[in-house]
């Protein structure tokens, strides 16, 4: 299973949170799990605390690094920096390297389950699964894109097919629509994705991406089945996504939903995830000795 994520040095802690909860619910081979991490200037401190986490699970961390000439000229904002636009070109950094899909994460995301469910998905021919973002769902209409379906997925879980997604050259067409089209990109590269990909992606459930909106109740889905689907989120979520603007790591978030953050953030080698860390105990993995 390749799993990538994207962060710069701010969020390392937490990617290795990401990466622990996948492990923490998943397989017991650890050597099941790939992971890898889009590098935007990690410090190598930082890098060495994010291996010793995995290490303590018996896996590890792969970094890779794009050129930035790519995004140059893209728009950004206080939420959404450089940074976010790497996963448009991801599939390109395992191009000939025997990888035929691979689970595309937010490090701003915590699984409570067995993510090799999701892996196991039938794409039924399409270039990749997402959950259907919350509370925009006209988005594709407000932008002017022709399309058979108005849905629009959120781009921080994404399951790909990296040999369809190479073939069809998604990555240059994500980047020339944001290159001629900056007005238009209110929410940024998943816009530009939404825009190049509208009617080839696979609708999940939810579950597997639970929103900030959907888990707070700050949205309704203009659809019964919908609805259901998030009632049945807020009940057993699979991914929690926190994905306001108010992260959990931050004294000002709230939600009952910042529990589950924390009892993976407190399994990392990072001193500052917590005041107060709990002795590693019950690790589905066995530790390696010393």
């Amino acid at each position: 299973m390749t799993i990538v994520s994207s962060c710069n040095d701010g969020f390392a802690p937490h990617v290795s949170a990401l990466f622990v909860s996948i492990l923490e619910n998943g397989s017991k081979h650890a050597s099941q799990y790939d992971f890898y991490v889009i590098d935007d200037e990690i410090s190598m401190a930082n890098k060495k605390l994010m291996r010793e986490t995995l290490q303590d699970f018996d896996s590890s961390v792969h970094f890779l690094t794009i050129d930035k000439k790519y995004f140059e000229n893209v728009v950004e904002s206080d939420r959404i920096p450089q940074t976010a636009y790497f996963r448009i070109a991801i599939p390109q950094l395992f191009r000939g390297k025997g990888v035929e899909r691979l689970l595309y994460l937010d490090c701003d995301m915590i699984a409570l389950t067995d993510v090799s469910k999701l892996w196991q998905l039938d794409l039924k021919g399409n270039i990749l699964a997402a959950v259907e973002d919350a509370g925009f769902h006209h988005r594709l209409e407000k932008m002017k894109i022709k399309t058979e379906s108005y849905r629009y997925f959120n781009s921080g879980l994404m399951l790909i097919d990296v040999n369809k997604w190479l073939e069809q050259d998604v990555t240059n067409r994500v980047l020339k629509f944001i290159q001629e089209n900056p007005e238009k990109l209110r929410f940024h590269d998943q816009d530009a994705l939404n825009a190049i990909l509208h009617d080839q992606w696979l609708p999940i459930h939810p579950k597997w991406n639970a929103q900030s909106y959907i888990m707070q109740k700050e949205v309704k889905n203009p659809r019964p089945e919908g609805e259901r689907a998030y009632v049945e989120t807020r009940k057993q979520p699979k991914i929690i996504h926190y994905s306001g603007h108010i992260k959990p790591w931050s004294k000002e978030f709230t939600s009952p939903t910042k529990k589950y953050y924390e009892k993976y953030a407190e399994l990392t080698e990072f001193p500052e995830s917590f005041a107060c860390k709990k002795k590693k105990t019950n690790y589905l993995f066995q530790r390696k000795s010393g």
